[in-house]
């Protein structure tokens, strides 16, 4: 890590907690500031501004989740295991940045357009790695042909980050290994429900 990301950590994890508590709006320069125990001016310097410092965040997460997936899926040979691997490390990374998780599926997917631009390079970034795998799983033949991919891709990154954030906003508990091996099961076998 140089010099600067070092400066720029606590910024970091102080931004993403007041976004996550207080939103965009509410949240305020000066109250990160404080909290990160840096001067406003570091901020202003560093960010240009509070738009600027939440887009700067969000696109951090994005490559930090990206990186890591990339990693993972790398270490895999099969189409299941690396997506079982993805699911893995979506879900942990969430539960690591739980504040981050809050930010992205609150402010960037919520009803507000000013972060569209920013869904888009997450959709084109993050959810392409999703939509290769499961591409190269219906050509294998290990996924069935008749799953729409971009839609399977946004339900699988749906389904981990609302279940994520589901979790740990409304329950006391994270039970973290069940919560992963009930969305391995849902996404590679279904519920298995009987039609009526």
């Amino acid at each position: 890590m140089d010099r600067g990301q070092q400066r720029r950590l606590p910024i970091f994890e102080a931004a993403m907690a007041v976004f996550s508590e207080k939103g965009f709006e509410k949240a305020t320069v000066d109250e990160i500031a404080e909290r990160a125990g840096v001067a406003k001016g570091t901020i202003y310097y560093n960010y240009g501004s509070k738009r600027e410092l939440f887009l700067s965040l969000v696109e951090e997460g994005i490559k930090r989740l990206e990186n890591a997936v990339k990693k993972e899926i790398a270490r895999r040979k099969s189409i299941p295991a690396k997506l079982e691997s993805l699911i893995t490390v979506q879900l942990r990374f969430f539960d690591d940045y739980k504040n981050y998780c809050k930010v992205l599926l609150s402010e960037v997917w919520g009803q507000e357009t000013r972060w569209e631009e920013t869904a888009r390079r997450i959709r084109s970034g993050y959810l392409s790695i999703i939509r290769e795998l499961i591409d190269d799983g219906r050509k294998e033949g290990v996924i069935k042909k008749e799953l729409e991919t971009a839609t399977a891709a946004s339900a699988l990154f749906g389904m981990v980050g609302i279940a994520a954030l589901d979790w740990f906003l409304f329950e006391k508990e994270y039970p973290y290994d069940d919560i992963l091996n009930t969305l391995k099961t849902l996404f590679f076998t279904g519920a298995n429900c009987v039609k009526t």
